[in-house]
């Protein structure tokens, strides 16, 4: 922008100033390098798919959202099923998963649920864990009736709900009080999911909204919302809490939206935030299935075209 474009002119005098002296022109040389090697982005990853040492993967299924963490070969934890069972069926495919020994349902909202059969679809399903928030109830009804069909077995969680198998532990921050009268109930009753994996922290907001994501940070602070990879919450609408987002901090941040949407998601303005805090910014409109993962001991992104 235009800020940035006078700071780098502002900075281009003085170092072309200071650079006529020697001792002057070496420590500007070290500044230099310090300061790209503190802020190097996160690198895209072009490779096959599923990338190697993927962790969690926002899968592409139009105006929805399903979250995929890996567990080990053909396992992983399923957070929300998407508006289409063909949808997350081809994502879970694609990534060669052939268990599922937990499903986190978020929220009831059909572009969370609606492709539940799809989860289950030639794969086996361990435990259902959803919101206790009991509305819509059409999308309740359709996850408590394939949940049964399967004979799987399902119950509520809220704040403090915790799971771990292997490397991967997950915790639920929210939801904490009942919120009602908001704008979206169901959206501000949505679970919200720390999950951490070989020392790396994530993220999964599900649908909140200002209302649930300001009680989150008021309850756990800072240190307790920091991570690397953010799943963001509600498509990128622009319902999100600023001082949320500043806390949260990621250096990832995935965005899982549908193309042409009628809702204006994702929000430019949200969009911006993200990348003004120096995080990588991936969308299932644009990039498809994405993945964050560790390469060489360090975080990148992958990305599985639509």
């Amino acid at each position: 922008g235009t800020g940035g474009g006078l700071l780098l002119a502002g900075v281009l005098v003085g170092v072309l100033l200071l650079t006529r002296r020697p001792v002057a022109r070496r420590v500007a040389v070290v500044a230099a390098v310090a300061a790209v090697l503190g802020a190097l982005p996160v690198r895209l990853v072009a490779s096959g798919w599923p990338p190697a040492g993927w962790i969690v993967v926002a899968c592409s299924v139009g105006q929805g959202d399903a979250v995929v963490l890996s567990l080990a070969a053909g396992r992983a934890v399923v957070v929300d099923a998407g508006p289409d069972p063909g949808a997350v069926d081809g994502c879970l495919n694609r990534l060669r998963v052939r268990a599922v020994p937990l499903l986190v349902v978020t929220h009831f909202h059909a572009d969370h649920v609606g492709g539940i059969a799809g989860v289950f679809r030639g794969r086996a399903v361990g435990q259902v864990v959803t919101t206790p928030w009991l509305d819509p109830v059409a999308g309740r009804a359709l996850v408590h009736e394939t949940a049964a069909a399967n004979h799987v077995p399902i119950r509520e969680a809220a704040a403090g709900w915790a799971y771990a198998e292997g490397a991967l532990h997950l915790t639920a921050l929210g939801p904490l009080d009942r919120i009602s009268g908001s704008r979206s109930d169901p959206n501000n009753n949505s679970l919200v999911v720390l999950a951490t994996q070989n020392g790396v922290r994530i993220l999964l907001t599900g649908d909140a909204e200002t209302e649930e994501q300001d009680g989150v940070l008021a309850r756990y602070g800072t240190d307790g919302v920091r991570v690397d990879v953010l799943k963001v919450s509600h498509h990128g609408s622009p319902y999100q809490d600023p001082a949320f987002l500043d806390a949260v901090d990621p250096r990832v941040a995935l965005v899982s939206v549908g193309a042409g949407n009628s809702y204006g998601h994702p929000s430019p303005a949200v969009l911006d935030r993200l990348a003004r805090g120096g995080a990588r910014v991936l969308r299932t409109d644009r990039d498809g299935d994405a993945a964050a993962l560790i390469t060489s001991g360090t975080l990148a992104v992958a990305a599985h075209p639509p």
